[in-house]
């Protein structure tokens, strides 16, 4: 499964802390198995170090011994000037559009920009395996924030113009948070919409439907034993006989009768939380949040779905 996984570069750089110039290799291979990050690169935390130390250029080297490894970054102004921009976006960025941005404001060439601006050094700048842009290494990743939302609620389209919307006040991703919907097979964008690719998740009352459902065939099971049991035991007195047939009737009463009960309680139950959502509907009309009442809407037909199910056994049971 696609999902967004930072370059080995950058997961190496998410271990070191705000200020720290130099860590023991140890200490850096603790983090990095902590953070959880290296779960989808197949390399251990230090077969993954050593390979970062190897790549040119590299954002770490070898410091005074071998069990000290530095950062290679040196500070300089444009380093800066793009981190406050990255900062201020709020998005995810190409190399030359931060060039373009920094031109803007600096009296350095277009050429000295791209030549001087090495974020791969730069701590603060990370990337995601398949994509060119740099994000801010404080920045979290929001999307499974986003799916587990959408899955919970049943939403699986959300339009693109009010996506920012969606994520700030639906979703509540805060502004340390970035959402990559491209580099993950739960999401696909086409024209003007994203869409969630949403497992399938029964509702509580489908459940409940069939756990009814169940308890029907099982008594009809246990029903059908008792009569094969009786059909064997022809041979007993038909005192006894008489006796078996009058448990059985007495058995199958209370059966249906308790299935009635389970099935009018999942009717109840349905009913009311049509009233509820009624109350959530009205909210969130004078919210205009016509996302969240279009899944309330579809959750509404599911359960008059069900409900004429539910009422169309209970009918049969009358007969």
């Amino acid at each position: 499964m696609k999902r967004p996984i930072y370059t080995l570069p950058s997961i190496v750089k998410k271990a070191f802390r705000t200020g720290e110039r130099s860590l023991p290799r140890e200490e850096i291979c603790s983090r990095l198995e902590a953070c959880g990050l290296i779960s989808g690169t197949n390399l251990d935390a230090a077969s993954l170090l050593d390979r970062v130390l190897k790549m040119e250029p590299s954002p770490v080297r070898v410091g005074s011994s071998e069990a000290i490894v530095e950062i290679t970054y040196q500070p300089h102004q444009l380093f800066d000037l793009a981190f406050r921009y990255l900062r201020e976006a709020r998005t995810p960025k190409l190399l030359n559009q931060i060039a373009a941005e920094l031109r803007r404001h600096t009296q350095f060439g277009m050429n000295q920009i791209m030549r001087m601006l090495q974020l791969e050094k730069d701590p603060r700048f990370v990337q995601v395996q398949g994509d060119e842009r740099w994000l801010l290494a404080e920045w979290s990743i929001a999307n499974d924030q986003v799916y587990d939302f959408c899955q919970n609620k049943g939403i699986t389209r959300v339009s693109m113009r009010s996506l920012v919307y969606f994520l700030e006040q639906d979703v509540q991703v805060g502004s340390e948070s970035v959402f990559l919907p491209e580099l993950d097979d739960r999401f696909r964008v086409e024209g003007d919409s994203l869409y969630i690719m949403l497992e399938s998740r029964e509702t509580e009352e489908q459940l409940a439907f069939q756990e009814i459902a169940a308890a029907v065939r099982e008594e009809e099971r246990i029903t059908a034993a008792q009569a094969g049991h009786v059909e064997d035991d022809k041979r007993e007195e038909e005192g006894l006989k008489e006796e078996l047939k009058m448990n059985s009737v007495q058995v199958q009463s209370q059966t249906i009768q308790e299935v009635r009960q389970l099935l009018q309680d999942a009717v109840s139950r349905l009913e009311a939380r049509n009233r509820e959502m009624a109350q959530e509907v009205v909210a969130h009309f004078q919210q205009n949040n016509l996302q969240a009442i279009e899944v309330l809407m579809k959750e509404k037909n599911k359960h008059e779905q069900i409900a004429t199910g539910i009422r169309q056994l209970l009918e049969a049971s009358e007969q």
